[in-house]
Order: C-alpha cells, then sequence, then structure tokens
C-alpha cells in the first residue's frame, strides 16, 4: 500500500493509473476508521482496478473548534487498517496542501434547514468545499459513500450531478453491530455505560417500528413519533423524525420514508437513519 501526503506525487501515479485505463474508486474519510469504512473499500475493490482513501479531518465542516480537537484520530490504527483491506493508496493531506491558502466556501443550497442542517449551521458547506477539492485533484471514476449519513448523501448527489456528470456517486447500505447500531467514529467517544444505553434507545427504536404501520401517512407517523420520544430517557435531542426516502420531505407513506434521529450522550451527538 502506497501512503501519499502531497499532491504532486498523487498526480504522478494517478496519471500512471490512468494510462493503464484502470478504474479508480475513491473513499473520502475523516479517518479513525471502522467496519463502516471497510464495506466502502469493499464495495470499491470489488467495483475498479484501483481504489484510493484519504483521510483528513477537515476543520470546514466542524462547528466549533472544540469538536474539532476532539475528534478521534489513530493514524497507526488507520494505516494497519487500509492494509489489512488492500488498499491500493492512502492520500493523506495536510490542510495546507488541500486549501492552499485558500478560504472559498462553497454553499450548499439543497435539502437546506432540515436535520442536521438546522442544527449545524454551515456543516454541509464545509463538506462540498472540501470534496469539491478531492474531486478536482483525485478525478474517480466512482466514489463511496454509506447510507448511515443520508441527508450528506443526498447533497453530495446532487452536487456531484450538477458539476461532476463524470463522476458516479456509489451508496452503501450502513454497517451495523450485532445490537444494532451503525458504526460510527464517535461511537469510540462513549463510556461504557453510555454505549450500553445508546444500545438501548436503538432498540427500542427499531420495536418501535416494528409496531407502525406502514400504511400510515409520514405525518400521522411523526404524531407518533413525538409519543414515543417524550417516553424516552434522552439527555438532548436535535430531532426524531420521519421523512420521505426520495425528497426527505414529510410526503408520503411511511413504507416511503426513514426515521432520522441525532441524541446526544453526554457532548458526543450520534446520528443515524433508519429505511422503513
Amino acid at each position: 500500500m502506497l501512503i501519499i501526503k502531497d499532491i504532486s506525487n498523487l498526480k504522478s501515479y494517478l496519471t500512471a493509473y490512468q494510462n493503464r485505463k484502470y478504474s479508480i474508486g475513491f473513499v473520502p474519510t475523516m479517518g479513525a476508521l471502522h467496519k463502516g469504512h471497510g464495506e466502502l473499500i469493499k464495495k470499491s475493490k470489488n467495483d475498479n482496478h484501483k481504489t484510493i482513501v484519504s483521510i483528513f479531518v477537515n476543520e470546514k465542516q466542524f462547528n466549533s473548534k472544540e469538536d474539532f480537537n476532539s475528534y478521534p484520530r489513530n493514524k497507526g490504527l488507520d494505516y494497519e487498517f487500509c492494509s489489512n483491506n488492500d488498499v491500493d493508496l492512502l492520500f493523506e493531506p495536510s490542510a495546507e496542501e488541500i486549501y492552499n491558502n485558500d478560504g472559498t466556501i462553497l454553499k450548499n443550497v439543497n435539502f437546506k434547514n432540515i436535520l442536521c442542517d438546522k442544527f449545524r449551521k454551515g456543516h454541509f458547506d464545509g463538506v462540498i468545499t472540501v470534496l469539491d477539492k478531492f474531486f478536482t485533484i483525485i478525478k474517480s471514476n466512482k466514489v463511496y459513500f454509506g447510507e448511515k449519513d443520508y441527508q450528506q448523501l443526498k447533497i453530495i448527489e446532487k452536487f456531484i450531478l450538477k458539476k461532476y456528470k463524470s463522476l458516479q456517486l456509489v451508496s452503501v447500505p450502513t454497517k451495523r453491530s450485532e445490537e444494532g447500531i451503525a458504526y460510527s467514529s464517535r461511537n469510540e467517544k462513549l463510556s461504557k455505560k453510555q454505549l450500553q444505553d445508546f444500545v438501548s434507545f436503538h432498540q427500542k427504536v427499531e420495536n418501535f417500528l416494528k409496531s407502525l404501520e406502514k400504511t400510515f401517512d409520514i405525518e400521522i407517523a411523526n404524531q407518533k413519533a413525538k409519543d414515543f420520544i417524550v417516553e424516552q430517557d434522552i439527555e438532548e435531542l436535535d430531532y426524531f423524525e420521519f421523512r420521505n426516502n426520495d425528497d426527505l420531505s414529510f410526503n408520503g407513506k411511511v413504507s416511503e420514508s426513514r426515521l432520522f434521529y441525532a441524541i446526544y450522550k453526554g457532548k458526543i451527538r450520534l446520528i443515524d437513519n433508519l429505511k422503513i
């Protein structure tokens, strides 16, 4: 596995790949890699000749310096993870390498003021800004994202359709533990008690979904969601609601929806969505 930290060397290898007409799959990450990332890498390796993983903790998508500084980082383990998953090339640039003193921030215009965008102002601006840099540098054939960050997935889908029409976005279903919770870098920050409480909450959510009539309108389901969530021992909640799977609206039936939630355990924000 190659580890490259600068754009000039990366471009040399990319040119060699392209000259050989290799298809390239790209998996952008912020490190702290886990089995969810492993599914993205596995899918890319199945689809392409070469797979590139990037590790870059992008400060522009964090809402506070504290959150950015406390984001989990484990370089040695990430290198081992990529090597064990047969990644061809690991790209780990510095902020200076990526942004080169360019302070331009792109503005996201899709799926605004709902779900995470409502509570993390500017977050998705930072996401599409850094992806614009990576897509321009790497010029892969396909890029891979998980469904766990579903609003992000839909925003990136719109962004790619508008600006990078030759790039194919591939979505990969959420990888879950035996207990049902989604693998996430932030899970590593939970105490044992917090993790147990989170698992218990998520399993109650799954039971709630099983009891729900799938022919209900989404608006009716959201009334039941409000009744359910007030009975739970939640420290802090951003949202707990059903939205249409395609356009993230409140229109349609439960069978056409996903349940989205964002809750807190201490200062740790945990998000998930479950397709009905």
